[in-house]
């Protein structure tokens, strides 16, 4: 596997980051690669249409990101929830996502929450309106990290619900890595791509 991960939490410590770096390791077991892009940082500003220019400004911004994305064969978005939606960096970090960067790349998506219940939304706010110009692939299996704050801490689980969500972890990074090779194969074969004709979704 060759993954990149977006931790999307706008905090600079949060529950988002951690997953990912539990993620990353579990890819990492799995003798995969793994790379981790924390929005955090706050290196991404606000997209404005300037980014199509490809000014220097914007060109130092986000190639280094974009460089990342383009080497990955796969992806996963960690989103944290906010009052029921997926952060607005989530989404801002998406709109930069367009022409063939991540098109056709099978992508996984991961919520966080700190409550015992929710952390449905984000999921499907993402698979229902974000891939229209970026063009992923969102796979069936998603992962919903509830109780973040007290799961997927040291090598043993904590209790059953803990247990539980690593092996549904392990399962949903497995069949991402069967996304990508079949998602690879048609990315290599499908010469009538073209993303300068088609650039946008419908």
């Amino acid at each position: 596997m060759k993954t990149h991960i977006i931790s999307g939490s706008h905090r600079s410590v949060s529950q988002s980051a951690r997953v990912s770096q539990y993620l990353r390791a579990q890819i990492i077991k799995k003798g995969g690669e793994a790379s981790i892009t924390e929005l955090a940082q706050g290196h991404l500003p606000m997209w404005n249409e300037e980014v199509w220019a490809g000014t220097p400004e914007w060109k130092k911004i986000w190639d280094p990101t974009a460089a990342q994305l383009r080497n990955a064969d796969s992806l996963i978005f960690v989103v944290p929830e906010y009052a029921g939606m997926a952060g607005p960096a989530m989404k801002n970090f998406i709109l930069f996502c367009v022409g063939d960067l991540i098109a056709h790349k099978p992508t996984m998506l991961v919520s966080v929450t700190s409550s015992l219940t929710n952390g449905a939304y984000p999921i499907m706010e993402l698979r229902g309106s974000s891939y229209k110009n970026s063009k992923q692939i969102y796979i069936p299996d998603h992962v919903i990290v509830r109780d973040a704050e007290n799961v997927l801490l040291g090598d043993v689980p904590a209790n059953t619900n803990d247990e539980y969500l690593r092996k549904r972890i392990d399962y949903s990074i497995s069949m991402l890595g069967e996304y990508e090779k079949a998602l690879k194969l048609m990315r290599e074969s499908y010469t009538g791509l073209s993303h300068k004709d088609y650039p946008f979704g419908m």
